[in-house]
């Protein structure tokens, strides 16, 4: 009896472990995942964002001195941004502060510090990366194939809980219009990671390899804080 109840007792405990453990996603198709995805990052009011690049270096200018390290900032809907990017030079890790607000960019000079407002199509501007009509939720959502579903995983940043996770390619043409040239234009290979509940996109890992060079250029760029709204205005130039 006493052998029984024991074995009663331990199959209740490990019954209970398991249930307290993350729990599995739903197993739903790769289109549906990446359709939920894009229609509730379309849908945010706001969000953070940490764009991460690793690897082969990606220039922001054509004379190859100022190269991209990364970028963290704020996104509010639909079309304002402020965030802080760091940027290497030869021998030299700076930083410049940038914001966008509809067709309007501003940054700040990387050797004065100085408020600088630039025409549309030169800079950095945050706010186009994530634009509902041609930022990287409509690039999600046409510009990926060869999707499969992986297994469910956890990551460092979100303990005990399970993510979709998603392979396939991306194609970089649009990705090389929205990042101003720095990421495409060639097919790429591409992971997701999506909270199952949510659908929220928490992580979006993009591989370039470029011809003749054998380091990868790795983006990562992480979502967090959403539907989180911040006031972005239009930052202090100094007039003439």
């Amino acid at each position: 009896m006493k052998k029984r109840l024991s074995l009663i007792v331990i199959a209740f405990l490990v019954a209970i472990a398991a249930g307290c453990g993350p729990r599995k996603p739903s197993d739903l198709p790769a289109d549906e995942i990446i359709i939920r995805a894009v229609e509730r990052m379309k849908s945010l009011k706001g969000f953070h964002f940490l764009i991460d690049r690793s690897g082969t270096p990606a220039y922001l200018d054509e004379a190859e001195q100022f190269a991209f390290r990364r970028a963290e900032g704020e996104f509010v809907s639909p079309d304002e941004a402020i965030a802080s990017v760091r940027i290497i030079t030869p021998g030299i890790v700076g930083e410049i502060q940038a914001v966008g607000i509809g067709d309007r960019y501003w940054e700040t000079n990387y050797l004065t510090g100085n408020w600088e407002e630039l025409p549309s199509g030169m800079g950095f501007n945050p706010a186009v990366l994530f634009d509902p009509k041609v930022g990287l939720q409509p690039i999600l959502q046409s510009d990926l194939s060869e999707v499969t579903v992986l297994e469910p995983v956890e990551i460092e940043e979100l303990p005990d809980k399970l993510l979709y996770h998603l392979k396939g390619k991306i194609a970089g043409e649009n990705l090389y219009a929205m990042s101003y040239g720095l990421m495409g234009p060639d097919t790429m290979d591409a992971e997701i990671w999506i909270d199952p509940n949510s659908f929220d996109v928490i992580r979006v890992l993009i591989t370039q390899l470029l011809p003749g060079i054998t380091e990868p250029t790795i983006w990562q760029v992480d979502f967090w804080d959403f539907d989180k709204v911040v006031d972005i205005e239009p930052p202090p130039v100094a007039t003439p």
